[in-house]
């Protein structure tokens, strides 16, 4: 389940103040040809999801170089990575946009106006019918319109906002089409559906002439999540995954003739807010999934999947809390890497138990096979392994989150940024007030997080350590709280923002090197 919200609410009771933007002019900017080098075209850089920019331009020697460059201003969160392709950046927001912008300068290339969708709080300023106030609940929303990154692929920029995909021109920003998918799929007038709060957390992987996607019903009742095969082209389904799906009296799902899961249960449950990530050799699609009202019910919720990329059938499913009592939230809301170890691969994901997992493949045990796994914290409600970890072949690095509020561990929790070695789980360092729900991101030898900041006063920061010893080499403070990955790219680093509660001091920064 996801709970983003409880953040909000220890920001609103603590008031934590936040540092002011300066923007100081950089002139000097790497060649073309290495900024086409280091693009990072969709969330977490590549298919595989390593969150690792090998040619950033940043590394231990020149990280305390990096001042102010730009700031794009929003009337909303940006929750979103930024991705970069071909000098543009490319980011959407809770305001209702998609936005194009010059790597360079800032720069407003274009902006897409996306459709009204009221059944998600907040409401975007001009959905709101005249004479109305926005409806309330921001304190508990899980986000906005746009809460995941998009993927620039062959010209066509892929990002979902609200239940919707869209495929746009890159350059122009005009639509080619898009997709509304509904959480009661039976119902043939879902895509009128008013009521309905189905979202994209999910940021796109385009593989092959597929969209891999998971949606979120976000617990509400009549509705479902599920993942999603859709035509690159046209949008139009190929297949679609139940995670909830109805079971035989033996307790398998109920299989249609493609071998899927054939109809799902609409509890609200079904969720999948984990990205996917592709093992492009062995064409393996894996992904994590919620919990079921804070239960990791059977088959498929609070476990990792791993799918065929073409047919979408189930290969493994690794539940590790299957058959706990205790409702603790344990989602797989992280997306995986994929690694290679002794020229086997494995995917490694972190789950909100506070452990990551390196899982095999191309098991042939249903249920998954472990390699390692690392318990670094206890995790809960809004602590362990969140957003995603970052691999640079070597080593993997992560931060977790805070920690626990309903009753199953502690509140609080440290060391919260991890260096494991990644043959063995071995943990080669750790450091303390790194707490995060974004991805970790690394590039030639510096690990790049984001602190929103912490009721004991602590500010929102951007933190850069370095990725051999583990040494903090920078401590930047941000104008706003940061709940995205860092961008390292070209010789900057780009970093989303804005406050939870009201939205104030929404924008996306960029950092250079002088």
């Amino acid at each position: 389940m996801f709970r983003l919200y409880l953040f909000s609410v220890l920001f609103t009771i603590c008031g934590i103040a936040y540092a002011e933007l300066t923007v100081a002019p950089s002139n000097q900017f790497p060649s073309e040809v290495a900024r086409k080098m280091s693009d990072w075209p969709m969330y977490g850089h590549d298919l595989q999801r390593s969150f690792s920019n090998p040619t950033s331009g940043l590394n231990p020697g020149n990280i305390n170089r990096l001042k102010p460059a730009w700031f794009f201003p929003s009337n909303d969160l940006f929750s979103a990575q930024a991705v970069v392709s071909d000098g543009v950046v490319y980011i959407g927001g809770w305001d209702g946009y998609f936005y194009a912008l010059d790597q360079r300068t800032g720069a407003l290339r274009w902006r897409f106006i996306l459709d009204c969708q009221n059944s998600i709080v907040p409401v975007p300023p001009r959905c709101v019918p005249p004479g109305q106030t926005p409806p309330p609940g921001r304190e508990t929303t899980d986000g906005g319109l746009v809460t995941s990154s998009a993927a620039v692929v062959d010209g066509t920029v892929y990002f979902g906002g609200g239940r919707t995909l869209y495929a746009l021109n890159a350059r122009t920003g005009s639509l080619r089409w898009k997709r509304i998918i509904c959480g009661n799929p039976e119902d043939p007038n879902c895509a009128n559906d008013d009521n309905d709060q189905l979202r994209i957390f999910s940021s796109p992987a385009v593989y092959r002439g597929k969209v891999y996607i998971g949606v979120s019903a976000d617990m509400q009742v009549g509705y479902r999540g599920a993942f999603l095969a859709l035509d690159a082209d046209t949008g139009a389904q190929r297949w679609r995954f139940e995670i909830d799906p109805k079971l035989d009296p033996q307790g398998n799902p109920l299989l249609n003739r493609q071998g899927l899961p054939a109809v799902g249960l609409n509890r609200g449950c079904g969720n999948v807010w984990s990205s996917a990530s592709i093992d492009t050799d062995h064409n393996i699609v894996a992904f994590g999934t919620s919990d079921c009202n804070f239960g990791s019910d059977r088959p498929y919720h609070s476990a990792v999947l791993a799918l065929d990329s073409e047919s979408g059938r189930l290969r493994w499913a690794f539940a590790p809390h299957a058959n706990d009592t205790a409702a603790c939230d344990f989602d797989f809301g992280a997306t995986a890497n994929v690694l290679r170890i002794a020229g086997k691969t494995y995917f490694g994901i972190g789950g909100k138990d506070g452990t990551y997992y390196t899982l095999n493949a191309l098991t042939k045990n249903p249920y998954g096979m472990v390699l390692w796994s690392a318990n670094v914290v206890p995790g809960g409600s809004a602590g362990g392994f969140y957003g995603g970890a970052a691999y640079d072949g070597k080593r993997i690095y992560s931060t977790t989150g805070f920690g626990d509020f309903y009753g199953c561990s502690s509140p609080f929790q440290d060391p919260s940024i991890h260096a494991f070695d990644v043959g063995n789980g071995a943990v080669a360092w750790e450091g303390q007030f790194s707490q995060s729900f974004a991805a970790t991101t690394v590039g030639m030898g510096v690990v790049f997080t984001t602190f929103p900041g912490d009721p004991s006063g602590l500010p929102p920061t951007m933190n850069i350590y370095d990725a051999a010893k583990g040494t903090q080499l920078a401590n930047i403070p941000l104008p706003a709280s940061s709940f995205a990955p860092v961008t390292p790219v070209a010789g900057m680093v780009l970093v989303p923002m804005g406050n939870y509660p009201d939205g104030s001091s929404g924008g996306l920064a960029a950092y250079s090197l002088d």
